[in-house]
């Protein structure tokens, strides 16, 4: 209807997927070049969450378009399905020709098939979307497959895409071993308002249109109103080009985008995050159009907020200090051989919660399975068996910062890695030795997501090391965990590679001046 009027040779802004009219954000390129790397290092597991309109689907097929032609695909739409149709759907895909009435029978052929694309060189992905509608059984059984190997090699990369609602499914205690099992993974964010006009450009520029058909003003408020989700950014251009073409325009200015979103009922979001800074997903919104009374409740309800959050981290800090709210047993390795079994009784004495990871990270990690344990054998206080004698240094006497140890934290978990206790171990050693010496542990984060939520989830990870010193003997009063979220960062937040080492605790050992 307004093609001519714009001289647009086509529409530009249809939701219809159409690769011609492909175009990623900073965080799509670096999903994109994580999620290959998995399948094409056969790691096995990978996933990709998003909200709703964030691009997932796109995504999922450059992505399957960049692996070698060689590769077999299988993709699932709608895996809400019992287990026998979502093995003949499968069965189907991977034109195995032939349907099957048990699951026996389909695991007996599943392998044949996987050894023979091995044998042939072909990479096997199983892509399953909308990975929100699995049910738990369903899970299991999907995971079950990934158990057909050779020669420790995968046979078969199982690609989950789903909506933030799978990434608390993950959570749930019957799918860790799912969870535990995802190698490589990527939540989506929205597009920042650079991104949103560069979008609105390629898409005018493909259409055979100009870039100046939105002024500048119309390109922010459409980030405003659509936060810069791709199809709401859709709807919000191609209603506006409808608009203006019904008022005889040929320029988009930022009271027909505030008509539009009138008429599509969108409301605009009281924050605005800076110039690169990721949206959060949970922001309040504004229910009203007067102006004046919009700018008084924002500074209330900005006010109320900032309040609600000093005080919650405050307390948090106090609850934290004095006694450790998160279980031994959860941050704890399964096996420690420089501990016996009644000090690892004496680990378990806490119980508690565990919090979620960084909203940048696509998997939370939860607490393992809690065991209590009655009539511990040791107290709390017990001095670990020291495996290897270190000497008393009785003339070490450094003031913070000196000492300084590094626990780097993995991706999308709460947990503490594996390598990371010979290391804590050390420590506890020395500073049992060392009666004198007192122990800072700080926290720190990347700067993506809520600053103040990032504040927390350090704090957190620095009391999970509180919370391993105090269990293996070193008096809590010896000990001080702090939160600094994403001060300090040893590297740009703006890599993968730089989010990765500002993931930490440093740990410092000396007398306090």
């Amino acid at each position: 209807m307004y093609l001519n009027h714009y001289n647009l040779k086509e529409k530009p802004f249809s939701i219809s997927p159409d690769p011609r009219f492909l175009w990623f954000g900073e965080t799509h390129k670096e999903a994109l070049a994580t999620l290959k790397y998995g399948i094409l290092e056969n790691k096995g597991f990978l996933l990709l969450s998003g909200n709703i309109g964030t691009g997932k689907t796109a995504l999922v097929k450059a992505l399957t378009k960049m692996i070698d032609v060689t590769a077999i695909v299988a993709t699932i739409p709608d895996p809400g399905l019992d287990s026998l149709d979502f093995f003949n759907f499968l069965a189907e895909e991977f034109k195995m020709n032939h349907k099957f009435s048990s699951k026996g029978a389909f695991l007996i052929n599943l392998k044949k098939f996987l050894h023979q694309a091995y044998r042939n060189d072909k990479k096997v992905l199983l892509i399953i979307d909308e990975a929100q509608r699995l049910d738990h059984d369903l899970l299991e059984q999907i995971r079950l497959l990934s158990n057909i190997e050779m020669d420790n090699q995968k046979l078969i990369n199982i690609f989950f895409v789903g909506q933030i609602e799978f990434n608390e499914m993950l959570n749930d205690v019957r799918n860790r071993a799912v969870r535990q099992r995802i190698t490589a993974s990527y939540h989506l964010n929205h597009l920042s308002e650079d991104e949103t006009t560069q979008y609105i450009h390629h898409r005018l520029e493909v259409a055979g249109g100009s870039g100046k058909i939105f002024t500048t003003g119309a390109l922010h408020k459409i980030f405003v109103f659509s936060q810069g989700n791709p199809r709401v950014i859709n709807i919000m251009c191609d209603r506006a080009l409808l608009t203006g073409y019904t008022k005889g325009l040929t320029v988009i200015d930022e009271s027909v985008i505030d008509e539009c979103g009138r008429e599509l009922k969108i409301t605009p979001r009281i924050h605005m995050p800076a110039k690169g800074e990721p949206l959060s997903e949970n922001i309040p919104i504004i229910q009203t159009s007067d102006k004046k009374y919009q700018m008084k409740q924002i500074g209330l309800i900005f006010v109320f907020l900032l309040i609600l959050s000093v005080a919650g981290y405050f307390f948090f800090d106090l609850q934290s200090d004095d006694k450790p709210r998160w279980a031994v047993e959860d941050i704890a390795p399964k096996k420690d051989p420089t501990l016996t079994a009644g000090q690892k009784e004496a680990l378990l004495a806490h119980k508690g919660d565990i919090e979620p990871t960084e909203e940048n990270e696509t998997v939370e990690e939860t607490a393992q399975t809690k065991r209590e344990v009655k009539n511990s054998a040791q107290p709390m206080t017990a001095a670990p068996v020291i495996a290897k004698e270190l000497p008393v240094i009785k003339d070490f006497t450094p003031a913070f910062p000196a000492r300084k140890t590094i626990i780097q934290f993995d991706h999308n978990s709460n947990d503490l890695p594996e390598h990371a206790f010979e290391k804590l171990n050390d420590i506890v050693r020395y500073a049992i030795q060392n009666p004198q010496l007192e122990i800072l542990i700080e926290g720190y984060t990347d700067s993506h997501g809520n600053y103040w939520y990032n504040k927390k989830l350090s704090k957190f990870r620095a009391d999970i090391i509180k919370s391993y010193f105090t269990g293996q003997g070193v008096p809590a009063s010896r000990l001080k965990s702090l939160g600094l979220g994403p001060e300090n960062p040893l590297a740009s937040n703006e890599t993968f590679e730089g989010r990765k080492q500002n993931r930490r605790v440093e740990i410092t050992i000396g007398v306090k001046k």
